[in-house]
């Protein structure tokens, strides 16, 4: 296993939306966006997210050559000082060894060399793989509130804070 992380760039948007819905499909439950609606997006869309550097990076997780995850981290709108961290997913057959923290430290020092003061992240209640790693990182949890999931369901999304 050669695993690696490589930050995505827009030469890389083909790779990137396959992951991407690859995670939506399979982990349907775990996200606030749809197959359906990432699906549905025109390439130029998958290729703007990669092409705004100040705004938006995307890694990729890779075992030799082949994409095996993604997550990234995005500017907070509301408030330039901060960023939220978005969309980590890693294949069922790679979990269990530690993978998700090269993520973690990839965002984080991504974030501190931007300048941001605190980072955000949030999950589903039910996801405890995510909260182990989320307060492994040092976040510590804001906020609990109920959510209608693209799936139908209702549960909460834990909301979690890191000052850098």
């Amino acid at each position: 296993m050669n695993i690696q992380l490589k930050r995505f760039t827009p030469e890389d948007w083909k790779t990137y939306k396959a992951i991407r819905l690859e995670a939506l499909l399979i982990e349907a439950d775990k996200f606030t966006g749809t197959h359906q609606d990432a699906a549905a997006m025109p390439d130029e869309e998958w290729l703007k997210r990669l092409n705004q550097p100040d705004f938006w990076a995307m890694w990729g997780m890779y075992d030799g050559d082949v994409c095996i995850g993604l997550s990234g981290i995005v500017e907070l709108n509301e408030d330039p000082t901060g960023a939220y961290l978005i969309a980590t997913y890693i294949r069922k057959e790679y979990r269990g060894r530690g993978l998700a923290a090269q993520f973690f430290k990839s965002r984080l020092d991504h974030a501190r060399n931007r300048g941001y003061k605190y980072v955000v992240v949030g999950h589903r209640a039910n996801n405890l793989p995510s909260q182990r790693n989320i307060e492994k990182f040092g976040f510590h949890l804001t906020k609990t509130e109920s959510k209608q999931w693209p799936d139908g369901s209702h549960d909460d999304i834990l909301h979690y804070r890191l000052v850098l």
